[in-house]
């Protein structure tokens, strides 16, 4: 019989279950007993697990056995490293780009959310049922504390007398040096950013940091432009000085792989989603409106379903969490379109007031309530927008480029100068 690798997976403090890795790359999650055995107050790993209201139902998922071939089940697969920021994790870690199991042990300890993906120490029995000689996974001696999604670098790092660095404890920003081909990324979404928050969306602390306040050392393989001389800072939101707080993305939400993020689903069900299982339903749909006007505006082609997360900050109830990963990708990709259908359009300039009806509809939400906040989005945009693009600095071609953009929007959208 092939060995194979246990990990326990801990939710904060509370064990949830055991993900089991063998050597053909087949792998398998269960949950724990003691999990199951909580009932409606356990804290919830995922909606894809989860019926809220239905205990009945959500035990029924938590029974089952989850496997997966290769890739890990796709709510673990998604806590890991996607494109260039894999590549560069399986370069250091010295391991396959495929080998999912070896990079979630090697990332385990720092993972997003409240997450934690630790060797076990116990078999749990749908391992042994499946390969009775499995052996169990040895702590690793180096651990990492890269873990975070998306396909651009980044770090998760501390600042300290105004100073950023990788270092034990409490990880406190996102650090994204300059991207080594598109120009003037960091101030693009930094800019992008602060029109956000303008329009009324919830987003977290945000900087432009200079390079020379960010310790590189140690960090190679990095490309960056002579020309370019500051990084994007995000503060994390799963992270507090009460500790960590759990967070899923939508492609874990809707059980789908990182590669069916632009594919798997359209902005209409996502809406649909958050009005029939968040509470404050109504409070949450405007959030989730202005979110979606805001990409417009901005002609953001990149807000595909890891673009958009849930955060439980009381464990249990699910609402929207603040924005991240907003930037006017139009500049960069020639006729570039919505990353999802909307009211079944993803060309920027097409959607007027019919699509935001037919999203309406098709979340059973009342029609006037969503054309309301669309406009509202809008007005604040209009009012704000022009001034924080000046003080921020944008560089004078992104500007351009975007005030060209607004005149093309439809009447209900478009951004007058």
């Amino acid at each position: 019989m092939a060995d194979a690798r246990v990990l326990k997976i801990l939710l904060g403090d509370v064990p949830v279950g055991h993900l089991t890795g063998f050597h053909d790359g087949k792998s398998l999650f269960a949950f724990d007993d003691s999990y199951i055995d909580l009932g409606p107050s356990r804290p919830i790993l995922s909606l894809s697990f989860n019926t809220p209201g239905d205990e009945e139902a959500t035990e029924r998922k938590l029974r089952e056995i989850y496997s997966s071939r290769m890739k890990l089940p796709p709510f673990f697969s998604n806590l890991l490293p996607e494109g260039v920021l894999r590549e560069y994790m399986v370069k250091r870690l010295k391991i396959h780009h495929d080998r999912e199991f070896d990079l979630l042990m090697a990332l385990g300890a720092s993972l997003p959310g409240a997450i934690r993906a630790l060797p076990a120490d116990e078999l749990p029995q749908a391992a042994i049922n499946y390969r009775p000689g499995t052996t169990h996974a040895s702590p690793d001696e180096t651990p990492l504390k890269f873990s975070l999604g998306g396909s651009q670098l980044k770090f998760s790092m501390i600042e300290r007398g105004g100073r950023f660095t990788l270092a034990d404890g409490t990880d406190e920003w996102i650090i994204k040096p300059p991207h080594p081909t598109h120009p003037n990324v960091p101030a693009n979404e930094y800019t992008m950013m602060l029109l956000a928050a303008a329009a009324g969306i919830q987003t977290p602390e945000v900087r432009l940091v200079k390079l020379d306040d960010i310790d590189l050392r140690g960090l190679t393989g990095l490309s960056i432009p002579q020309w370019e001389t500051s990084a994007y800072a995000i503060k994390r939101y799963d992270r507090t000085a009460e500790g960590r707080v759990h967070a899923e993305d939508f492609a874990q939400v809707f059980n789908i792989h990182a590669d069916q993020e632009y594919k798997a689903t359209n902005y209409d069900t996502i809406g649909r989603l958050i009005f029939d299982l968040f509470p404050n339903r109504f409070e949450q749909l405007a959030e989730f409106i202005r979110r979606l006007v805001v990409n417009i505006l901005i002609g953001n082609g990149d807000a595909h379903l890891k673009n958009w997360s849930v955060i439980y900050k009381d464990k249990v109830t699910p609402q929207l969490s603040p924005a991240y990963d907003l930037v006017s990708t139009i500049h960069y990709v020639q006729n570039d379109s919505l990353a999802l259908n909307l009211g079944g359009e993803k060309r920027f300039e097409s959607i007027d007031e019919s699509h935001f009806d037919r999203l309406a509809r098709r979340m059973e939400a009342p029609p006037k309530f969503v054309l309301d906040i669309v406009k509202e989005a809008v007005t604040a945009a209009q009012k704000e927008w022009p001034g924080i693009i000046r003080e921020a600095g944008l560089p004078e071609n992104i500007c351009d480029y975007l005030y060209r953009f607004w005149g093309g929007l439809s009447d209900l959208l478009r951004v007058k100068q």
